[in-house]
């Protein structure tokens, strides 16, 4: 015999019993344990001991029974256990898979010690018994089967933190980074003090000390856990940023083809041949008035005098249109006339430095666009509505996007020719002149102002770049290489500035230039941000993962 059976078993003849000797107790068992592999023998004989040291040992073990146990053990031993304390069947294994993300997810408050109060309760043997059963079978798991028992306790961290007012919930939503940082550190030292009491060994005084422990190494996690989480989540908005980017310049047409698409848009609304009826333009205009000296401080006086300049320009022009129009019986409106007064309002909506002027120009063009989405058979004297209706929205947002997109061009062709620092830092001052100004900057949607401004500050890299290839970088490195290796060191330092010069002016054309495309795009109102998931579950994994380290 091998292992654990050599020290125990005694032969005593060539017919059953055998009898093994356990510290003094005999314990017969049948002939049959002779013809088991030693593996099997030395786990009856683990089993044995197990049940002589929990007293539940009753009769002789039945090896046979062991070798060829019929169906319904099978399944009674599968499906409940088998009471081996050094090895699982699937019962076993899915118990305390359950167990260890119980702990997980309540921090000790549910597991091994609850487990074992429960089985005493029940009579099914005693506290420390069950106790030291469920920790066994918690060891063979993370023994012979540590990716389950891994994924058990992050499972249960996972879950635990999800539920309703666990730490995702709680801190995952709304809050910024201090309030966060106040809350986490709060939340870590609780979650590290309730495992370290939960899992604690012996009387109150020592599981209070593992308690305090376990609160300090859960605070100064928790403290770390929302910096860390903000990190995860900077690096996820960019990369979500990158890809959005990537999509929205994909193809994007010169400033030169948005000219003659926009040209071609406009002929077609020419085409349209739309002439309005003087009756319902008279209605639009007096509707806008009535709204303008209502809802603003519209002077109608025009002229430089007038407290609304350009808005009481753009009133005086539709005045003037509409008595020309009462004169003549047969007279009408094109739609041409209708699209300059509008633009003459834009002049008043664009007037930043006077926010009532500003909101008249705003209320005008509200008004006279409501005219033609709005125009009936009725209000025409000829011309497809229609037509109208469907080529003015794409007329004007092509014609809108070219005027940005040359409005860029314009500043990377400066940039480049007028500025003695170079290229890069003449398109920067360009495209900062652009954001600097509200009428310009106006213009642009959040993600395109985006771009704009990372031309402006860069990247890390960017910026050392840039110091480098700047008038004094490139001197500093003249000397810096004179002083190393004299003339023939200042030459390097020459080159080596040089290069630097034209790596920021590439980098500063090309950030340029993804600005531009995503203009002439328009395809990207807003840069997309990352799911907050994945920070949430960080920082509640860190939070958690505090708790055991103690």
């Amino acid at each position: 015999m091998k292992g654990a059976l050599q020290n125990h078993y005694s032969k005593q003849t060539d017919t059953p019993p055998i009898t093994l000797d356990f510290g003094g107790t005999k314990v017969e068992v049948d002939s049959s344990f002779r013809d088991l592999p030693a593996d099997r023998q030395n786990r009856i004989v683990d089993e044995i001991a197990l049940r002589l040291k929990n007293g539940t040992l009753s009769g002789n073990a039945n090896p046979a029974t062991e070798q060829n146990p019929g169906l319904w053990q099978a399944l009674k031993d599968n499906v409940f256990g088998d009471n081996d304390p050094n090895s699982q069947n699937f019962g076993e294994k899915v118990g305390s898979a359950l167990n260890k993300a119980g702990e997980a997810m309540t921090f000790g408050l549910i597991g091994d010690e609850a487990g074992a109060a429960a089985d005493a309760a029940l009579g099914i043997g005693s506290y420390d018994n069950r106790l030291q059963h469920y920790r066994q079978q918690e060891h063979v798991l993370q023994r012979d089967n540590p990716k389950t028992a891994l994924g058990a306790e992050l499972g249960g961290a996972v879950l635990g933190a999800m539920a309703p007012g666990g730490a995702i919930g709680t801190l995952g939503r709304g809050a910024g980074l201090l309030p966060r940082l106040a809350a986490s550190t709060a939340t870590g030292a609780a979650m590290g003090g309730t495992y370290g009491f939960m899992e604690g060994e012996g009387g109150f005084d020592n599981r209070m000390s593992d308690a305090k422990t376990g609160a300090k190494v859960g605070a100064a996690v928790g403290f770390a856990a929302p910096v860390v989480g903000r990190g995860v989540q900077k690096l996820a908005d960019g990369h979500a940023a990158r890809q959005a980017i990537t999509k929205a310049i994909k193809g994007a047409p010169s400033s030169e083809a948005l000219r003659a698409e926009g040209r071609a848009a406009y002929d077609a609304i020419d085409r349209a041949n739309v002439q309005i009826q003087p009756q319902a333009f008279d209605r639009t205009r007096q509707r806008i008035l009535n709204m303008l000296r209502q809802n603003t401080g519209f002077d109608e006086l025009p002229g430089p005098g007038s407290l609304t300049p350009n808005s009481a320009r753009a009133m005086e022009i539709m005045r003037q249109a509409g008595d020309r129009m009462a004169k003549e019986p047969t007279a009408a409106l094109p739609f041409k006339s209708l699209d300059q007064m509008r633009r003459q309002a834009g002049a008043a909506a664009g007037n930043f430095a006077n926010k009532t002027d500003q909101k008249a120009g705003m209320e005008i063009i509200s008004g006279l666009d409501d005219l033609v989405k709005n125009l009936a058979p009725g209000d025409v004297v000829s011309g497809d509505v229609q037509a109208l209706k469907t080529l003015i929205p794409k007329a004007r947002d092509v014609w809108s996007r070219m005027s940005k997109s040359q409005m860029i061009d314009d500043a990377i062709e400066a940039g480049q020719n007028n500025y003695l620092s170079g290229g890069a830092s003449g398109i920067r001052n360009q495209f900062k002149r652009i954001l600097s100004n509200k009428k310009l900057a106006a213009k642009f949607t959040e993600a395109e102002k985006a771009a704009m401004r990372k031309v402006v500050n860069g990247s890390m890299g960017s910026q050392i770049m840039n110091l480098l290839g700047g008038g004094l970088g490139q001197l500093g490195q003249i000397g810096a290489g004179f002083g190393l290796g004299g003339p023939a060191g200042a030459a390097a330092g020459a080159v080596t500035g040089s290069l630097a010069r034209r790596g920021s002016e590439v980098i500063a054309s090309r950030n340029a230039e993804i600005a531009r495309a995503m203009v002439a795009n328009g395809k990207l109102n807003r840069l997309p941000v990352a799911s907050e998931s994945s920070r949430r579950a960080i920082e509640a994994l860190m939070r958690r993962g505090a708790a055991p380290a103690n």
